[in-house]
């Protein structure tokens, strides 16, 4: 057991406070509400707490709580089942064997220990801080509730605020995305800007394209303001379409194809676009809320303005991507100009491309990584080329389009990305040329089995992986960490913030220290607008900076902690939100959808993973015997994508519920409880 360096003693506290701080202190350190903690008293026999905790409690009541509890907990090892999350002894020389953090409160001083894992120095230097700073409060004003305690050193708070966070850095403020394009148009026009395995546009002829398609839809009334409906997949007209709206000063809105007509209906009328442009043969729905233009008919390109439109600036709306809602309906997140423009350049200065770079757009335009897939190459003057639709999900087509078209930066998903490596792998590092330089992974957690595996295959020819982090409602990434070469331990980093970006762990409304937990809320120029037509859910979301900008931040939702190198480390959600191949789920909406089927009285989605890069949905409902289950199949995938609707459901009587009443979730996450208890479908 390796020791962390001892804290100084607070004022002769009763063993119940200490005990009390101790179980407080591992609350802060780990993810979990309801700690678990094995107590080894001065006196008595050893016991097993678990104990939730209620930030509203004062901390007196808190510890006559631990105080209860221990009087009642379990009373031996073999009882406890599993070791419990931390092991604090007040009696010296306790056998420590099979914990994983410890604390040991019995010198005269506290010090902390743990087994040697990844995380190990780390949590047991914030236990023994935090057990040191929440004693030291709870002796000096025990009324006090436990969420109130600070828990930031006045010698910390610059370090975690200011030097963290100094990520100022200057760019073109004043730049929109269609006017950097412009730019590079008329320095490299002969440049091959985009391509297809069939064919290509030179950067003079996207420019002209998408001056004439810009044009029309100025002349039928669309400007700054307007919303403009783009529906497709990976053409040629994909990026027209796109940059002929920004030029016309409007905001793109991705449409995808494939989904259920309902669904498209919907997402047209609630973004009150003006009009919707169509990809040659995809099918449009009947009854559309706006009038449509196929981007193959002669019309949109018939004339071209006499001089290029300046319409649009830096603080207009780029686009309106549309993203899974707990509500039960998907919100409309805002993204101006200026946000991607900090975005872009940040990547391209710290991952510069030059004219000879080929970038691989693989990502579906629906979801927001897509957006610098679409726009980073023409920064540079490089290429990008668009993979075939569809074969984004097979490794063997796109390492044979990474091949052929030379294609030097590409980004997966981490569980695609593993199937990616491992059919190089079999292949040779030859099956994908000798052009690739940058390969970003972002939309999951990535592993370190992954990034050692990548750098087996790929760090020896200069490949490197960079794990990339970031919600829509920030325009795609806000923070970075470029994977050293080499064999990876421990948790892999999301990195620090990026240019002119600012990360706040908080915990109760207070900035956390290192080493502690809490939710992220982030700041700065990627911060998007808001939701589209939504005041509401963008106040709740979107909040005053803590006290170091003039502008808004946004609460993430996502559970972090800053590492002493400024680094922050992803460690789970607040909510119900999960991330199945990188594509953002929100169950409340997939619960809601299926609530309207009538007779279900109750529902409960679940994520199972069968293995460690496979995720699939399951729904556990509550309906009468007869609910036919080919109709509730029919009626979720009228609403929903492919990609949300559930692939097993269970029908219940009533679903299970915990002591307190309330929908026992960790029980459905079992399927063999539900398969025994439910009808599974």
């Amino acid at each position: 057991m390796t020791a962390a360096p001892r804290a100084g003693a607070p004022d002769a506290p009763g063993d119940r406070d200490r005990l009390a701080a101790a179980l407080l202190a591992l609350h802060h350190v780990i993810h979990d509400a309801e700690p678990r903690v094995r107590v080894v008293p001065a006196a008595g026999a050893p016991r097993t707490v678990a104990l939730p905790v209620d930030p509203a409690v004062s901390f007196k009541d808190f510890a006559a709580q631990v105080d209860a509890a221990l009087t009642t907990g379990e009373p031996d090892a073999e009882a406890a089942g599993d070791a419990p999350d931390l092991l604090v002894t007040c009696v010296p020389g306790t056998a420590r064997d099979g914990f994983r953090r410890v604390l040991d409160l019995s010198g005269a001083e506290p010090s902390a220990g743990h087994d040697g894992g990844p995380d190990g120095p780390l949590e047991a230097a914030a236990l023994a801080e935090v057990y040191r700073t929440v004693l030291a409060r709870a002796v000096a004003d025990p009324a006090l509730p436990v969420g109130g305690h600070e828990l930031l050193r006045p010698e910390d708070r610059h370090r975690v605020l200011r030097e963290f966070n100094a990520t100022a850095r200057d760019f073109p403020e004043d730049a929109t995305l269609h006017g950097v394009f412009r730019a590079q148009a008329a320095r490299t026009p002969d440049a091959v800007a985009v391509s297809t395995d069939t064919a290509s546009l030179t950067y003079r002829e996207l420019d002209e394209r998408t001056e004439r398609l810009a044009g029309f839809l100025v002349a039928q009334g669309i400007g700054p303001g307007d919303v403009v409906g783009v529906l497709g997949d990976r053409c040629l007209e994909l990026p027209v379409a796109v940059l002929g709206v920004l030029k016309a000063g409007a905001a793109y809105l991705p449409l995808d194809p494939t989904v259920p007509a309902l669904r498209l209906l919907d997402l047209v009328e609630r973004a009150g676009a003006a009009r919707v442009l169509a990809q040659p043969g995809v099918p449009v729905p009947d009854g559309l809320a706006a009038p449509v233009t196929y981007l193959d008919a002669p019309e949109p390109y018939a004339e071209r303005p006499q001089a290029p439109l300046a319409r649009g600036g830096p603080r207009d709306l780029a686009y309106v991507i549309y993203t899974s809602g707990s509500t039960g309906r998907p919100k409309g997140v805002m993204v101006e100009h200026r946000s991607v423009v900090n975005r872009l350049t940040w990547m391209q200065r710290q991952y510069p491309l030059t004219a000879d770079d080929t970038l691989l757009q693989k990502t579906p335009f629906v979801f927001d990584v897509s957006v610098w897939e679409l726009f980073w190459w023409f920064f540079a003057g490089a290429r990008m080329h668009l993979l075939a639709p569809g074969m984004e999900r097979f490794p063997l087509a796109t390492a044979a389009t990474v091949r052929a078209q030379g294609v030097s930066v590409l980004h997966f998903v981490p569980s695609m990305l593993g199937m990616f490596v491992d059919h190089v792998r079999g292949k040779g590092v030859g099956a994908v040329g000798d052009r690739l330089r940058w390969v970003f992974s972002s939309g999951e957690s990535l592993s370190p089995a992954a990034v050692t595996s990548f750098n087996e295959v790929f760090a020896d020819r200069g490949t490197r992986l960079v794990n990339l982090y970031g919600p829509t409602e920030a325009t795609v990434d806000v923070t970075a960490y470029d994977c050293p070469p080499g064999p990876c331990e421990g948790t892999v980093p999301i990195g620090r913030p990026v240019d002119n970006t600012r990360a706040y762990v908080i915990r109760y409304g207070r900035p956390a220290p290192v080493g502690v937990w809490g939710t992220l809320f982030l700041a700065g120029a990627q911060v998007a607008r808001g939701y589209l037509g939504d005041p509401e859910l963008t106040a709740r979301r979107f909040v005053r900076e803590l006290g170091c900008g003039p502008g808004l931040m946004y609460d993430t939702g996502d559970i972090c902690r800053w590492l002493p190198s400024g680094e922050l480390q992803f460690l789970g959600r607040a909510d119900d939100q999960v991330k199945i191949r990188g594509i953002r789920i929100d169950l409340g909406e997939i619960e809601g959808v299926l609530l309207e089927f009538p007779g279900i009285t109750e529902c409960a989605v679940v994520v199972d993973r069968p293995a460690p890069t496979v995720a699939v949905l399951r729904a556990a409902v509550a309906g009468p015997e007869g609910l036919s289950p080919r109709e509730v199949r029919d009626h979720a995938a009228a609403r929903l994508p492919e990609y949300m609707l559930p692939t097993v459901h269970h029908r219940f009587d009533r679903l299970p519920r915990t002591g307190s009443g309330k929908l026992d979730r960790r029980t459905l996450q079992d399927p063999a409880w539900a398969d025994r208890h439910g009808r599974r479908w």
